[in-house]
């Protein structure tokens, strides 16, 4: 079933709100500025295809420009502001760099924890060593894919 480009933009709305967080309206006008066929958005499309109030989009764009994942250029002889997605900075960019921090963080913990039953508590240790040692393995495959992608994604951004 091939959904409409209004339906694509509420689908990727949606999980980009439920998935990664955004709010409501930021998780839309990423979506239109990924769905456009222009070269960007004025702040006055992003309004009027939202029909949100005007500080509710301004607070949205902000976060988005915030976070590095949507840019604004400006054309000669016009002072508006044309919003688009980061060439640079993409979204599928930072959230594979978030994933590998969070992996690379819970990781230590895991590691660390393990450390103290190990010197501590050899008997609980040993109990979760195997367990362990399986979650670990996963811990690190992904880490190596994730380290992969973000390679390949920085050498095309370049």
């Amino acid at each position: 079933m091939v959904k409409t480009k209004d339906e694509l933009i509420e689908t990727l709305g949606l999980h980009l709100e439920g998935e990664h967080n955004l709010p409501p309206l930021a998780a839309r006008i990423y979506a239109i500025l990924v769905m456009t066929n222009e070269d960007g958005l004025t702040f006055e499309d992003c309004l009027e295809k939202r029909g949100a109030s005007k500080s509710s989009t301004s607070t949205s764009l902000n976060l988005l420009l915030n976070m590095g994942i949507v840019t604004y250029f400006t054309k000669p002889g016009d002072r508006r502001r044309y919003f688009t997605l980061a060439k640079k900075k993409t979204f599928f960019l930072t959230k594979l760099q978030e994933n590998l921090k969070r992996l690379e963080n819970e990781k230590n913990i895991i590691i660390s924890v393990m450390d103290y039953h190990e010197k501590n508590s050899p008997k609980k240790f040993e109990e979760g060593k195997a367990r362990t040692s399986i979650y670990l393995d996963y811990i690190n495959k992904n880490e190596t894919l994730l380290k992969e992608s973000i390679k390949k994604l920085e050498i095309i951004l370049d």
